[in-house]
């Protein structure tokens, strides 16, 4: 018989054995890693966050513009201006009224303190060093009064109005000018960083202010009288609106001329609705002339506006003695009119030539007076 043969058949361990093992292990691991991972993260998890405590919201504060203006109101009446004397700007924040007349007594003043401290506490009224009355809420401005004091008597004799262009750009050529006897006429470029600086300047030393107001020239966008300024292309609104923001930005300011404006003063339309703000704030206007073709003076007759246009550009070319005889040039127009206007600008030739010439002009019995002074008994009353 042969040997009858035998085999051991290893067993084999079923699939699904060994699937559940490595799911058990992958189960371990998984929760092993999980487990480290929140404990680190445990040690930089930030406090828990407070809440804060509730709180109850106070009162509403209560609207005052109505009692801030009408007690302004009430100031002003009760002073010795007329009504044709106050100017308002009610248009702008803070609102803005020009007298022409001295500041108020003290007496008037702790008045209006007191009346507006009944009203409320957080209202307030205080005068400037520079003359301004300032009406406050909580420390905020809502009320701006200009006082300009009154003209001196009108001279006799050749009058000579001089008005300095272009001021603003910085104080030293206001400092020259203000170191002169004779009342140059300062008119200020309303977008400059010193415009409000220089109109105090002025203000302070009795000098008379004009905005010089910038208007588009022929030419623009190549001569560029700045972003600010009045355009032809503009509605009679935003000519309106424009125009008002300027006069806002030049303080005690009792009358504007024009800034380049060749192309602007040759337009009627825009030119009246310049005019009809200046009616209603009770300013004059003059006409620099930087056009022959200008309407400037014809609308300002037609809407009841004081005008006048200069005579003279003193300083075309910057040379003293060039400028000397321009200025003999406009005195004996002066002697020939009565009056005359010249206009120039903050040159240092231009300076020189004013401090040396004016006091000279002035012994020669030329009279050198602000540019109202050549409208008395032609404004409106």
């Amino acid at each position: 018989m042969g040997k009858k043969r035998s085999s051991r058949r290893r067993k084999s361990i079923p699939w699904y054995k060994l699937t559940r093992t490595w799911l058990v292990l992958l189960c371990l691991v998984g929760g092993l890693v999980f487990g480290l991972v929140w404990m680190a993260g445990q040690g930089d998890a930030p406090p828990p966050r407070k809440v804060p405590p509730q709180t109850q919201p106070g009162p509403p504060v209560p609207d005052l513009t109505d009692v801030i203006r009408s007690e302004t109101e009430a100031f002003l009446a009760s002073t010795d201006f007329r009504k044709s004397m106050v100017k308002r700007d009610l248009t702008t924040t803070p609102l803005r009224y020009t007298v022409d007349g001295e500041p108020p007594s003290t007496a008037l003043l702790n008045g209006l303190q007191t009346r507006l401290r009944n009203h409320s506490s957080r209202l307030s009224a205080r005068m400037t060093a520079d003359d301004v009355l300032v009406v406050a809420e909580a420390g905020k401005e809502r009320v701006l009064v200009f006082f300009v004091p009154p003209l001196a008597p009108i001279p006799q004799g050749p009058r000579v109005a001089i008005i300095m262009d272009d001021l603003g750009r910085g104080t030293y050529p206001a400092e020259v000018l203000l170191g002169i006897e004779q009342p140059v006429t300062f008119s200020i470029l309303p977008g400059e960083s010193d415009a409000r600086r220089v109109a105090q300047m002025a203000h302070a030393a009795n000098r008379e202010i004009l905005l010089h107001v910038p208007m588009e020239p022929q030419g623009y966008p190549a001569v560029n009288p700045g972003e600010d300024a009045l355009f032809v292309r503009y509605s009679e609104q935003e000519i309106a609106k424009r125009f008002v923001d300027l006069l806002a930005k030049v303080p005690y300011a009792v009358g504007t001329n024009n800034h380049m404006g060749s192309r602007f003063t040759e337009d009627r339309r825009g030119m009246t609705t310049v005019m009809s703000v200046l009616r209603e704030r009770g300013l004059f206007f003059v006409d620099s002339l930087t056009t022959g073709r200008s309407v400037a003076v014809a609308v300002a007759l037609d809407n009841g506006v004081p005008v006048l246009q200069r005579d003279v550009f003193l300083d075309n070319v910057a040379d003293v003695e060039l400028i000397t005889v321009e200025l003999q040039r406009l005195a004996r127009k002066a002697v020939q009119n009565g009056q005359a206007i010249g206009i120039c600008h903050p040159y240092p030739e231009t300076l020189q030539a004013l401090q040396r010439e004016l006091p000279k002009l002035a012994e020669q019995g030329v009279q050198i007076v602000p540019v109202a002074s050549l409208l008395q008994g032609r404004r409106r009353g």
